[in-house]
């Protein structure tokens, strides 16, 4: 099948969009000259590791395996080098041919800035659920392909607790204290978390937000876009004051703010501390060890109060999307096609790297250490990642004056201010 290698007038362009111009799986004859798509995503960690295998190897290798007339040319950085990298290559007419983003408010920033495709009509949408769409949807139009949905809570050691006499998970904050002070009595570090980086800090402080912030105002965020609400007159003061303490008290490993990621994760798979903050994409760092040393589970981190409900902290992960400047459009469509059909092996490659809950209806996860999670996910209720409805910049300016507060400057009512101005710049 002869490619249309550049877009067409708007009748062609809806018949590709339509069609998803994903080609059979049959088998396609090298052309002598190949696409080469770009190809950016977020994630390289502070000590310059490449923690994903499958956008720098598995992704590009088996696409091309596919289609030996596509290459992709793949690049990661750091969140806020990428957020910021991105931006400046969009307002310029540049950048990538298809990038990672975020659903929701961040979405809707490119959309009204007209920097991605409108991907409304692709079959393969008629494969993942209502809901995991719903992130990646403005004003009834789709423009990206979710992962899935993510959630957000405590890894945790569950043969050290259950030595320490905890055989079941705290119900609420004050349980997870006392849980704390018990480990910390007996010679155990509590917890431990990458303070290096300040995105990792958003870890502790959106499950906390879920059962502190939300639960009497669910339409806070809402509010502060519209203008009637700031984070100076809201409940996010107890929240930084709530994992502040967990600092204060010892709770937390010590020079937290010299600790990068892949150290915070060594500490836990060797057993020197009980808990970390995450989520189910540290699956794979979280679980490299000898399995069989102990045995690892995931819950959410309980922020309520004794007798009030807990709300987890579940959102749509990122996704793909499509830069509106792209060239390549027919073979962009045709790789990301190849992705999310569950029948290739490149889509099992990316459940094993993203370890989401699935996106496409009546599939199930899967993994034992989520199992608990899951089943509280279904029966109650849930809160999406706060950032998801802020504009960026906010939640930088929450998490670099958390790493200010840290390291002994500046407080609660300092951060707060510094987060309703980035509101008001965005706004």
């Amino acid at each position: 099948m002869k490619r249309i290698r550049r877009m067409g007038p708007p009748l062609l362009l809806a018949l590709i969009v339509v069609s998803g111009c994903a080609r059979p799986f049959a088998a396609v004859q090298p052309t002598p000259d190949p696409v080469t798509l770009k190809y950016m995503h977020m994630g390289v960690a502070s000590d310059g590791r490449d923690h994903n295998r499958y956008v720098m190897q598995a992704f590009p290798n088996l696409v091309e395996e596919r289609y030996p007339d596509i290459r992709i040319k793949t690049e990661m950085l750091p969140e806020d080098a990428y957020t910021k990298s991105m931006l400046m290559q969009l307002s310029a007419g540049e950048g990538p041919d298809f990038f990672e983003w975020w659903p929701m408010r961040q979405l809707e920033e490119l959309v009204r800035a007209g920097y991605l495709q409108d991907l409304t009509g692709m079959d393969i949408l008629d494969s993942f659920s209502p809901e995991a769409l719903e992130g990646f949807t403005v004003n009834g139009r789709v423009y990206g392909l979710p992962k899935g949905f993510s959630m957000m809570g405590a890894w945790y050691n569950k043969d050290m607790l259950e030595q320490h006499g905890y055989r079941e998970w705290p119900q609420d904050w004050n349980g997870f204290l006392e849980l704390c002070e018990t480990l910390k009595r007996e010679g155990v570090t509590p917890i431990v978390m990458p303070g290096k980086d300040w995105w990792f800090l958003q870890f502790g402080l959106y499950p906390l937000a879920a059962s502190v912030v939300y639960p009497e105002d669910p339409d806070f965020d809402k509010r502060l876009l519209e203008g009637t609400a700031t984070f100076a007159g809201s409940k996010w003061r107890d929240v930084l004051h709530m994992y502040k303490l967990l600092y204060d008290q010892g709770y937390i490993a010590p020079d937290s703010l010299e600790t990068g990621a892949a150290q915070a994760a060594a500490w836990f798979n060797d057993g020197r501390a009980a808990i970390v903050f995450g989520g189910n994409w540290d699956y794979d760092s979280l679980t490299v060890s000898d399995r069989s040393s102990f045995e690892r589970d995931f819950m959410p981190l309980p922020g309520n109060a004794p007798g009030e409900p807990l709300f987890l902290s579940v959102g749509p992960a990122g996704g793909t999307v499509i830069s509106k400047n792209t060239r390549n459009l027919p073979e962009t469509l045709d790789a990301l096609a190849y992705q999310f059909d569950p029948s290739t092996p490149l889509y099992e490659e990316f459940k094993r790297q993203y370890r989401v809950f699935p996106m496409f209806a009546g599939e199930e996860l899967g993994i034992a250490e989520f199992a608990e999670y899951t089943s509280l996910m279904r029966n109650g209720r849930s809160v999406p990642f706060s950032n998801q409805a802020w504009p960026v910049g906010v939640a930088e300016a929450l998490c670099t004056g958390l790493q200010d507060w840290l390291a002994g400057k500046g407080d609660a009512d300092a951060i707060l201010a510094a987060m309703d101005r980035a509101l008001l710049r965005a706004r």
